[in-house]
């Protein structure tokens, strides 16, 4: 028996949810699903396109075409290969969150169609563990935001004494600010995913205008876009053209891999199927790329007017010599920096975190656990580490991308559009598997990683790599997608698995996409005609030889 104290914590399934009935796995209601009529559901398109506004204008999209461009790759080649690695992540994006809109669920749980029961918990752990990692180095830029804001209040603040020794690799004005950032951004996590809307509409506001600010500065005093632009493609290192091209690809999909994945829980508060589908590609396509063009022309400017060519927006805003807006700069960094650490990271681990451990965690708790990992994570000690760390974890979407295309060929391919929305809350039942787990969906996932292992080694400091295999790691993200999709494809028509599509009979055998939307269940054709109710329970009720099934809750 727990303490009372202890045990007022614990969550319970909603009434009527589908974990509330026989063999109910253990549930909450962040993971129950949305209902088609909930007062939840209220995001439109303005909340969906500020979803990826707030992706958009963040740091690390200003910096995504730096490293091609340094390494020789022309402008216009980079920006090409920000729009096609786009175009490529921006499909996954779309279909899974199309789903999260049609069944109001989550990631974890549109997990259980794939992986099985259990082997959700895998899948869940390798996006998550990554999401938690980067709350951390995302929440020290936000500190380096906080610093910039400083000094251009008090310039003596570049003068903070320093009373850490440099083996911490960091600084005690960095640490300072660093935790006032975690404060800052703290109170935001306790914010429902149903209520982030409002912060992303802000963020559509705010962003764009400065965006444009920046961009018709740079245009203005440089008188044109600069050298950058003007630069032919040049590769200092005699890598093949294609395969800095690649690289570029692959680099413009790591920030958004995580995203492709989790896109169903942001899209399961969406109203509208369809502007799912256009905000997606709008957004990512559009105006995620816009950001990375802001960056090069920015850079480009800097290098004409001071001579000095510099990737870090931050260290641009102490160019201007203009404290004000210096000041107002870091601040539209550091409001970028709290939507995509809200966006990307809190929530999609804390939606992880609550498939282990139903009972004790919902979203808000395990935004907060996430918090309290990234602090312990010492993410300064990460953005110092070596480069070989920084390439593993820039290099994780080769794990990512075997689970996207898994999901994909799964849902829209094998089981034609079709899940059973109560077997994802009960086991054992349909998508129970073998003990649990879906040996169709492992056995793509490892296939689907086996061809980059030996460049994510050469990556991360290993020697002896052919160069081959370092060549096709440059597009680890699509390789993965692709091999895994395939091979889970060919498993599961040599395999079949029983999709849920039954011939009638006394229980829930399927939820069909249309019937649902409609506010109907399809259960399949077929039965005997007696009618009455077979099985039920509050907010679901079955009909024996009914082709539909009553849902209220």
């Amino acid at each position: 028996m727990l303490p009372a104290a202890i045990k007022r914590f614990e969550l319970h399934p909603e009434p009527g949810s589908f974990a509330s009935g026989p063999n109910g796995l253990p549930s909450n209601k962040d993971l129950d699903p949305v209902p088609r009529d909930s007062e939840d559901r209220k995001w439109t398109w303005p909340s969906l396109l500020g979803f990826w506004i707030a992706e958009a204008f963040t740091i690390s999209m200003y910096q995504v075409a730096s490293t091609s461009i340094k390494k020789g790759l022309s402008p216009g080649m980079a920006i090409g290969a920000i729009i096609v690695g786009h175009c490529l992540v921006c499909i996954p994006a779309m279909a899974n969150g199309y789903v999260g809109c049609i069944y109001g669920i989550n990631f974890p749980v549109m997990m259980r169609s794939t992986f099985g029961i259990y082997g959700a918990y895998f899948a869940v752990f390798v996006r998550g563990i990554v999401a938690c990692i980067w709350f951390g180095t995302q929440s020290f830029q936000g500190g380096q935001c906080v610093q910039t804001m400083l000094e251009a209040i008090w310039p003596s603040f570049e003068n903070f004494p320093n009373h850490i020794p440099t083996s911490a690799h960091v600084t005690s004005a960095e640490m300072l600010c660093f935790f006032i950032f975690i404060i800052i951004e703290a109170p935001l996590l306790w914010v429902r995913v149903a209520k982030l809307r409002y912060l992303f509409m802000m963020k559509t506001i705010v962003m764009p205008i400065f965006g444009l600010t920046l961009f018709i500065w740079a245009v203005v005093a440089a008188k044109g876009f600069g050298p950058t632009f003007s630069k032919p493609t040049k590769i200092i290192d005699g890598t093949p053209v294609v395969v800095v091209f690649f690289q570029c690809i692959t680099s413009a999909i790591g920030p958004k891999a995580t995203l492709a994945l989790n896109m169903p829980d942001f899209t399961r508060y969406a109203r509208h199927p369809r502007q799912v589908f256009w905000t997606q590609a709008a957004g990512l396509i559009i105006l995620v790329t816009l950001c990375g063009i802001l960056g090069a022309t920015v850079t480009s400017a800097c290098e004409t007017i001071y001579g000095v060519s510099t990737w870090n927006p931050l260290q641009v805003s102490k160019l201007w010599n203009n404290r004000a807006a210096q000041f107002f700069s870091a601040l539209c960094w550091a409001f970028a920096v709290i939507g995509t650490n809200i966006s990307a990271n809190s929530v999609s681990f804390s939606n992880d975190l609550s498939l282990w451990f139903p009972k004790w965690i919902n979203n808000r708790r395990g935004a907060y656990v996430c918090m309290l990992i990234s602090i312990a994570c010492t993410p300064w000690n990460i953005q110092y580490s070596a480069k070989t760390f920084s390439a593993f974890l820039g290099s994780y979407s080769l794990f990512l991308g075997p689970i996207a295309g898994i999901m994909m060929v799964d849902y829209w391919i094998l089981r034609q559009r079709f899940l059973n929305i109560p077997s994802l809350y009960r086991h054992p039942d349909l998508y129970s598997f073998f003990h649990g787990l879906n040996p169709r969906a492992f056995i793509a996932f490892v296939c689907g990683i086996t061809p980059n292992l030996p460049g994510l080694a050469n990556a991360t400091g290993q020697s002896g790599v052919p160069t081959g295999a370092i060549y096709l790691y440059s597009l680890s993200w699509l390789i993965g997608t692709v091999i895994a999709s395939t091979v889970y494809y060919v498993l599961g028509r040599v395999w079949p698995m029983d999709v849920g599509k039954g011939e009638g009979g006394d229980e829930i055998v399927g939820v069909g996409e249309a019937e649902l939307w409609k506010g109907e269940v399809g259960v399949g054709e077929g039965g005997d005609g007696k009618g009455g109710v077979v099985g039920g329970e509050e907010g679901y009720e079955v009909k024996r030889g009914a082709v539909g099934v009553e849902r209220n809750f």
